[in-house]
């Protein structure tokens, strides 16, 4: 069982990394660095959301490392930046939703960042994870 209980926080630090890994990605783009990945290349320089998805990544991969590493804060720490993320995004989402341009691909990877960050919520509030990740190493 002990096993188990491990693995969900582990799950759980992983899709945070995934998360955090993204937002960092993004970020990069929107900073003006073009990153070909084959038939599609991400070039998206975007000054308003440079910063703010580099602080949310951040924010959201040490909550991950938090976890990972069973700090005694861990489950507040990973449930406030994943819903500091969840605000983020929602910013995200309205500025593009309210921009002059379609821009489909922003709005495919915030909805799905989002349903990520929901994911991790739902996750962090499961019995098993609240137990694994509140109790002292």
């Amino acid at each position: 069982m002990t096993g188990q209980r491990g693995s969900i926080s582990k799950a759980i630090a992983g899709l945070m990394l995934v998360e955090a890994v993204t937002l960092a990605i993004a970020s990069i783009v929107h900073f003006g660095v073009v990153i070909p990945l084959g038939v599609v290349t991400l070039d998206d320089p975007f000054a308003g959301a440079r910063i703010p998805e580099a602080i949310i990544a951040v924010v959201v991969g040490v909550a991950a490392l938090s976890l990972l590493t069973r700090w005694a804060g861990a489950w507040w720490l990973a449930l406030a930046a994943t819903i500091f993320a969840i605000a983020g995004v929602l910013v995200g989402v309205s500025i593009v939703l309210s921009g002059t341009v379609s821009r489909t691909g922003d709005l495919i990877y915030h909805f799905s960042l989002l349903v990520a960050l929901l994911v991790t919520v739902a996750l962090l509030f499961t019995p098993a994870a609240r137990h694994a990740i509140r109790r002292s190493p």
